[in-house]
């Protein structure tokens, strides 16, 4: 059995543990996996964008990728201009909907290294309370404990439902870049 560091205080997920304490999945098609997961979010951000807006985005970042990213760069300057709204735990926000969420993403569907899942679309246009702001994580796959620089926060009651990771039951956290949240003042205010 594989000795650990009695120093270092360890996640429940820290990863080394779990390789050795779990079983690889058996299943072969594993490689073809990774394919289908990519035809199902491209047929989502086909219904999002619309079939043109799609080829166009591929298209010219394939083909201008330069060009392409200083266009999206205005675009995404843009819409996060009030990237800084220092949510704070308890505060009231909305998710905005979907188009506007993906025109922040770039050519990966992330902002700033943070993904927009499938999972977290059925939240957009709903109000929910900050949980907590993001300040740091745990890098599961090395145990690296690493500072978020982006804001970041934590919704009540929002998880993943793992319906896009075969059926994953691990309930995680959905990150929010603040970009994605509208402050919403409450009624009588």
């Amino acid at each position: 059995m594989k000795k650990l560091n009695q120093d270092v205080s360890y996640c429940q997920y820290y990863y080394p543990d779990l390789l050795y304490f779990t079983s690889p999945d058996p299943r072969k098609a594993l490689p073809l996996r990774r394919y289908w997961w990519l035809l199902k979010r491209y047929v989502w951000y086909i219904s999002v964008l619309g079939p043109f807006q799609f080829i166009k985005r591929k298209l010219s970042f394939k083909f201008f990728k330069k060009h392409a990213y200083e266009k999206k760069q205005k675009v995404v300057k843009d819409i996060t201009s009030n990237e800084n709204l220092n949510f704070q735990p308890g505060e009231l926000v909305e998710v905005r909907p979907e188009k506007e969420i993906f025109a922040t993403l770039d050519h990966e569907g992330k902002l700033k290294g943070l993904r927009f899942n499938r999972e977290m679309r059925k939240y957009c246009g709903k109000r929910f309370r900050v949980y907590k702001r993001l300040e740091k994580i745990l890098i599961e796959t090395t145990g690296e404990l690493r500072t978020i620089k982006i804001p970041t926060v934590i919704l009540e009651a929002v998880f993943c439902d793992g319906s896009a990771h075969s059926g994953c039951d691990r309930s995680c956290f959905c990150f929010w870049r603040e970009t994605w949240l509208k402050r919403v003042t409450p009624k009588g205010s």
